[in-house]
């Protein structure tokens, strides 16, 4: 029986001891401040700066990622995201200068500047840097059609949920930090875990007897011109913007992890390591990540990237597979410890303005199917989508709709538990890990596809589903919406015609910065 470790609320220590860092960073790198090399003129440079990340979500990255798109910013890593606040404002101030951006790219650029004032100006200006402390307060609503989270497999009642949302980050010279921490019933409501919790039950008071909250993200991070060392949580993805990494995604809920950068927004080499602890007993679980990417030129970049995940009883940490320029699938691995390994390359290339194609190569070291009767059983799935952004009717308002395709057939992976390239259940990349004729978590049916010669085999499920996306906001208001049409055939990998259903959610939230 699989039994989940829920996340905790961390204390105020959790933000206190992030203040604690913050201030001894600003001590130790204070006399430093002159002798920067990434000085111009005796002013420092953008590089030189700390800052936060601009949270994945944030209403910003649906313009950035049109910006990038577009050739008229190219000093972003179009592959690794979260970008840091500082570098988002620099590359806006210098698109800006460049003199390229479009009656509508301009209106973009002043919507986020006016998210970014503080780092603007501190970018603009170059100043030294001293503490700054910031932060936002929001509540909001959300209705959903179905309350599972990806639209593609629905699942789960109509409800509507109220949030509240506490934002606060901090910087000073050689490290950066913040804390969000968010109350949404819709953690207890999460079709994927067995009970719908995603947290632990809490009582709040007598009027409401029950509530959903967790740190979502809180983390400090070392920050120096070329090197940057993370400790905590927060929301990672590697890959196209708008879509599940293939080997770090956003769809997972955070989790606590020790990362690194080494190098710049053109070469850097970045990874992470997380302990896992979603199984019950003495069961450890580790995962460990990294990536190299070179941005070759303004409109060209390159990836290589692996993962591996491991465990099993009092399973201990395997340093050989956490060396960050090590190569981990021709690592030493010792007898009796096995491993999930997967390895990809990536190319991003903007053919010209408006025209990016992207491309991935992924393999997988699994084992699947009946090695002893030398019968094989497996999972693919086809995805396609195509979205336009619809034309700019005002500066706070985007409209996009896109035209997504998915089949996929069932499959089994011939792994322990303890290697499913998850988190309490839920995929720690491009998560599909409940659609199929067998759910990830059942066990493995000794005579499953014997009766067949071919890899893939099944039932195959279809899903068609176009949509109308859009956001509009301003200083103190933001709305968000998806609405779409799924139209699904074989629905559950049962035969049957084309069943329609509409899959949506709508979400609006008041905030206020401080």
């Amino acid at each position: 029986m699989i039994t989940r470790n829920r996340c905790r609320l961390l204390g105020p220590t959790y933000l206190f001891g992030c203040l604690a860092v913050l201030a001894a960073g600003s001590a130790y790198a204070a006399p430093q401040r002159s002798a920067s090399p990434q000085q111009e003129g005796g002013r420092p440079a953008a590089s030189s700066y700390s800052s936060a990340y601009l949270s994945l979500g944030h209403w910003a990255y649906d313009y950035l990622d049109l910006l990038i798109a577009r050739g008229r910013i190219t000093s972003l890593a179009p592959l690794v995201r979260p970008y840091r606040r500082i570098d988002v404002a620099a590359a806006i101030l210098e698109a800006e200068a460049a003199r390229q951006l479009s009656k509508d790219g301009m209106e973009w650029a002043a919507a986020i500047k006016q998210e970014l004032v503080e780092e603007v100006e501190l970018v603009r200006r170059r100043r030294m840097q001293d503490i700054g402390l910031g932060g936002e307060f929001a509540v909001g609503a959300k209705a959903l059609s179905h309350t599972h989270r990806d639209p593609l497999r629905p699942a789960g009642d109509e409800k509507l949920f109220a949030t509240i949302r506490f934002d606060l980050r901090g910087e000073a010279p050689g490290v950066a930090g913040a804390l969000r921490l968010r109350w949404d019933n819709h953690y207890l409501n999460d079709p994927q875990f067995p009970d719908g919790r995603a947290v632990e039950r809490r009582q709040c008071d007598p009027i409401i007897q029950e509530c959903g909250y967790r740190v979502e993200e809180g983390y400090v991070e070392v920050q120096l011109p070329y090197v940057r060392l993370f400790f905590g949580r927060m929301y990672r993805n590697w890959g196209l913007a708008s879509i599940d990494g293939l080997l770090v995604s956003d769809y997972a809920y955070s989790y606590d992890h020790i990362g690194y950068r080494f190098g710049s927004e053109r070469v850097a080499l970045t990874g992470l390591y997380a302990p896992f602890n979603d199984f019950a007993g003495d069961t450890a679980r580790h995962f460990s990540s990294h990536r190299f990417d070179w941005m070759i030129a303004d409109n060209l970049a390159i990836s290589v990237s692996e993962s591996v995940v491991y465990g099993g009883e009092n399973r201990r940490i395997d340093f050989n597979l956490t060396n960050p320029v090590g190569i981990w699938e021709i690592s030493g691995n010792p007898e009796g410890s096995e491993r999930n390994a997967l390895g990809m390359a990536e190319v991003w290339w903007r053919i010209f303005d408006d025209l990016v194609t992207y491309g991935a190569f992924m393999v997988d070291n699994t084992s699947v199917g009946d090695e002893q009767s030398g019968k094989e059983s497996g999972f693919v799935q086809y995805a396609g989508a195509v979205g336009f952004m619809l034309p700019t009717v005002a500066s706070n308002l985007a409209l996009r709709t896109d035209f997504t395709v998915v089949s996929s057939l069932a499959y089994r992976s011939r792994v322990d538990r303890w290697q499913y390239y998850a988190v309490d259940n839920i995929g720690l990349a491009h998560d599909k890990t409940d659609a199929g004729e067998a759910d990830l978590t059942d066990d493995w049916p000794d005579d499953a596809f014997t009766d067949y010669d071919r890899l893939l085999v099944g039932t195959v499920e279809t899903t068609v589903r176009p949509s109308l996306g859009g956001r509009w906001g301003g200083r103190y208001l933001d709305a968000r919406w998806d609405l779409g049409l799924n139209l699904v055939k074989n629905k559950g990998h049962q035969s049957s015609d084309w069943k329609a259903e509409f899959v949506g959610s709508v979400w609006a939230e008041a905030r206020v910065r401080f």
